[in-house]
C-alpha cells in the first residue's frame, strides 16, 4: 500500500551544513587536500546528520524530508539523471571527479544551463537518487527524491548553434526519460517523488505562460499514466501559478505544492480562490504557507486562516520554497520597520530551523482547527486567560513559545474574552487544551502578545 503524503514537510533544505561543512570540504577537495572518496564520506555524514536534525525538529513522517542534497547544483544533478548531460555513473552514484569537472566549467553560473544538441540522447541515470534513498533507509530515514521538473529543465536549456530543433520540441523524448527514472525509483520501493517547476510561476523570456502550461499538461499526463511509478508531487514555488494551475491540477498528478505565503498573496490576492476552484479533490494540496524567503517569523494565525480558506479537510503544510534560499538572520541592531522588528528572528538563531518548526506548528494547528467552523461564529467555551495557544509553537517577540499548555500564571496577555474564542480539542489525552482564535471578517486569527517578564 502506498504511503499517504506527510502532513508537514519542506520542499528543500540547505546542503551546506550548519557550520558550512560542505563548503570547507569542497575547498579541500578542489585544493587537492581531500580525495573523492574522503569527500564522499564527509558528505554522507553531513546528509545523515541533516536528516536526523530535521526529524528532531518535527519532520518524522515518512517522506516528509526531501532528498534535496546536491554536491553543487540541482539543475546539473537532474540533467545528469536524465541524460541531458552525458555521463557514465560509476557504481551507484555520480563519478565525483567527472561531476566537478562539469561543475567547474560552469564559471560560477548557478543554476547550471543545460545545452541541447541534435545528438543529445536522453537516458535514465537514476543512480544518484537511488544512492540517496538507500543510504537514508539504512539509517532509518524515508526520504523523498527530488528532481527539477521537465518543463523547467527545458525552459532553462539553450540550444547549441546549428541545432535544428527547439528545446520544447524535445519534450516528449525528455518525458520518456523521466518516466524511466521514476519507474526505477518505484521499483526500488519509493512511494513519493518531488518534481520542482518554478518556471510555471516566473516569467521566461523565450516562452509564454501558455506554452509552458501546455507543456506541463502534456508532460505530467504522460508521467501520471506510467504503468509503474511512485506518487508524483509537483511544486510551484516563487509565486502564483497562472495557466499552469489548471494544467497541473488536471494532469493526473497526486499532490500539488502551491506558494500561498503572504508575499505571494499580496501580489496575487485571488490566488487562494483560484486554487480552490481549479484543484480537484483527487489532488492532495500542499500549502506553502511558511515564507522561506523571509527571516521574519510567520504570522501563524493568519496562515492558519489561509489554510481554512482553502476548504480542504485534509491538506499538508510546507514552506513556500526551498529553505536553501533563506536569507541570513537579522542582527539585533538592524534598521527594520517597527512592524517587522518584533517578528525578526534573532541573529543567533538558525532561521531555517525556525521555519521547519513553524511548518510543524502550523500543521498541528490546522489538524486541531478542523473541529471548528471558520465561516460561522466561533463559540466561546471558557476564559481565554486560562487556556492559551495549546500544544502549538507561536513566535512571540522574536522567540518561540514552548510546546506545552500555557495558563494565566505564565503571564501571557491575550486580550479580552470578547475578542477571543476557544475551540475544544476532544477525544484524547489533551482534550483540555484549546486554540485561541479571534473571529474577524469570517476568518480566524490569533492575537497574542508577550509580556517582558516571560
Amino acid at each position: 500500500m502506498l504511503s499517504t503524503f506527510p502532513t508537514a514537510t519542506i520542499t528543500g533544505y540547505s546542503h551546506l551544513g550548519p557550520n558550512f561543512e560542505q563548503t570547507n570540504a569542497l575547498k579541500d577537495y578542489w585544493a587537492g587536500r581531500l580525495d573523492a572518496e574522503a569527500f564522499s564520506q564527509s558528505m554522507h555524514s553531513l546528509r545523515l546528520n541533516t536528516y536526523s536534525r530535521l526529524r528532531e525538529l518535527g519532520l518524522g513522517e515518512d517522506y516528509s524530508i526531501p532528498a534535496s542534497y546536491t554536491h553543487y547544483d540541482h539543475v546539473l544533478d537532474t540533467a545528469l539523471s536524465v541524460g541531458l548531460v552525458a555521463s557514465e555513473p560509476t557504481g551507484t552514484n555520480f563519478d565525483v571527479d567527472e561531476y566537478f569537472a562539469v561543475a567547474r566549467g560552469m564559471e560560477h553560473q548557478v543554476p547550471f544551463v543545460p545545452e541541447l544538441e541534435d545528438s543529445t540522447r536522453f537516458r535514465a541515470r537514476p543512480q544518484h537518487l537511488l544512492s540517496l534513498v538507500a543510504e537514508a533507509k539504512a539509517a532509518s530515514h524515508t526520504i523523498r527524491p527530488v528532481l527539477i521538473g521537465p518543463v523547467t529543465l527545458l525552459a532553462l536549456a539553450k540550444t547549441s548553434p546549428g541545432t535544428s530543433t527547439s528545446a520544447f520540441e524535445r519534450l516528449d523524448e525528455l518525458t520518456t526519460a523521466y518516466v524511466d527514472v521514476i519507474s526505477i525509483l518505484a521499483a526500488a520501493g519509493v512511494d513519493w517523488v518531488q518534481l520542482d517547476e518554478p518556471a510555471l510561476t516566473t516569467d521566461v523570456d523565450e516562452h509564454s505562460d501558455t506554452e509552458l502550461a501546455e507543456a506541463a499538461s502534456r508532460a505530467y499526463a504522460t508521467l501520471s499514466r506510467a504503468n509503474t511509478r511512485p506518487q508524483i508531487f509537483v511544486t510551484a514555488p516563487h509565486g502564483s501559478l497562472r495557466g499552469g494551475l489548471p494544467a497541473l491540477a488536471h494532469s493526473g498528478i497526486d499532490a500539488l505544492g502551491v506558494d500561498v505565503s503572504a508575499a505571494t498573496r499580496a501580489i496575487d490576492p485571488d490566488y487562494i480562490v483560484r486554487i480552490t476552484a481549479e484543484t480537484p479533490a483527487s489532488v492532495h494540496l500542499v500549502a506553502g504557507a511558511i515564507d522561506a524567503r523571509s527571516v521574519l517569523a510567520d504570522e501563524l494565525p493568519t496562515s492558519l486562516s489561509v489554510l481554512q480558506c482553502l476548504g480542504r479537510e485534509s491538506l499538508s503544510v510546507s514552506t513556500s520554497t526551498s529553505l536553501l534560499l533563506i536569507p541570513q538572520p537579522v542582527s539585533p541592531d538592524a534598521d527594520l520597520p517597527a512592524a517587522d522588528s518584533a517578528r525578526a528572528c534573532p541573529a543567533e538563531e538558525d532561521v531555517a530551523e525556525a521555519k521547519v518548526t513553524e511548518v510543524k506548528a502550523l500543521a498541528k494547528a490546522h489538524a486541531s482547527s478542523r473541529v471548528s467552523r471558520p465561516h460561522r461564529p466561533l463559540r466561546e467555551t471558557g476564559d481565554p486567560q486560562q487556556l492559551v495557544a495549546s500544544h502549538t509553537v507561536f513566535r512571540l517577540g522574536g522567540q518561540t513559545m514552548p510546546v506545552r499548555l500555557h495558563k494565566s500564571s505564565d503571564g501571557i496577555s491575550v486580550g479580552s474574552s470578547q475578542d477571543l474564542a476557544l475551540i475544544d480539542r476532544r477525544g484524547d489525552a489533551v482534550a483540555e487544551e484549546a486554540f485561541v482564535l479571534r473571529q474577524h471578517g469570517g476568518d480566524a486569527s490569533t492575537r497574542l502578545s508577550r509580556r517582558r517578564n516571560l
